[in-house]
């Protein structure tokens, strides 16, 4: 008797991620499409989805999410990992949302405006000791027992608030050690502030959407955007946004 062999690859894997507070996003009213046309990828608990046998072209990954703004994100193989390529998927809450604290939202339009984010001033979640430029691994102090670095993107702020550079975590090594994906570029100060990346949207037009949870008294970010290529940075009082814009 033949047998039959039904071999199965995983694809893609999604993870949805509420970029406000940076927790997994598990609302079951979710769509995926690619070019208009749907896309069934399996839930797997905790605001993961996968994707089998479908392939590994690049693609422009179309989110529509229950309480969170339509996002579009792209995803290139290259930049993932070939053995369990992940996607994160930074979601946007909308306003009319009825979880977790009140919303804040900072928002206009910018000629030529590429990328928007922000970190917070506030809320540092650690500060830098050292950095082994050779290994990629870097040393924090903790404001805790632990330092929780859970995350991807996180913002190493320049001692005088003037911007960050962008780092990304690949996995902790040790007590308050990270390996970064890459080296730091930028020279830092010791005990310069560690904070988590919040993502905003920016469109074709130049329209931009940055939010934040009302969460506490002090809301100053130090927002960072690309405007034709070159990387611009300005701080944004969230609780003073009367004649704000970024310029």
């Amino acid at each position: 008797m033949d047998s039959t062999v039904i071999h199965y690859r995983l694809d893609l894997v999604v993870r949805l991620l509420d970029t406000t507070t940076g927790s997994a996003v598990d609302e079951h009213n979710v769509q995926f499409r690619n070019g208009g046309h749907s896309l069934q990828l399996t839930p797997r608990g905790n605001g993961s989805y996968v994707l089998i046998n479908s392939g590994r072209e690049d693609f422009t990954l179309q989110v529509t999410v229950h309480g969170y703004e339509p996002c579009e994100v792209p995803v290139c193989y290259e930049k993932l990992d070939e053995r369990i390529p992940i996607q994160e998927v930074f979601l946007i809450p909308s306003e009319n949302t009825a979880e977790g604290e009140p919303l804040l939202t900072f928002s206009g339009q910018l000629s030529g405006l590429e990328q928007v984010e922000a970190v917070s001033l506030r809320h540092a979640l650690c500060s830098i000791q050292e950095f082994d430029e050779r290994k990629r691994i870097m040393k924090v102090f903790q404001k805790s027992s632990r330092a929780s670095l859970e995350d991807v993107a996180y913002g190493l702020i320049r001692a005088d608030m003037t911007g960050y550079e962008r780092i990304e975590i690949l996995k902790e090594t040790g007590k308050g050690e990270f390996k970064l994906k890459e080296p730091l570029k930028e020279p830092f100060s010791v005990n310069s502030p560690i904070a988590r990346v919040i993502f905003g949207k920016a469109g074709q037009d130049g329209e931009y959407i940055l939010r934040v949870r009302d969460e506490s008294e002090d809301l100053r970010y130090l927002v960072r955007y690309v405007v034709e290529g070159e990387t611009r940075f300005q701080v944004v009082d969230f609780h003073q946004l009367d004649g704000v814009v970024l310029r």
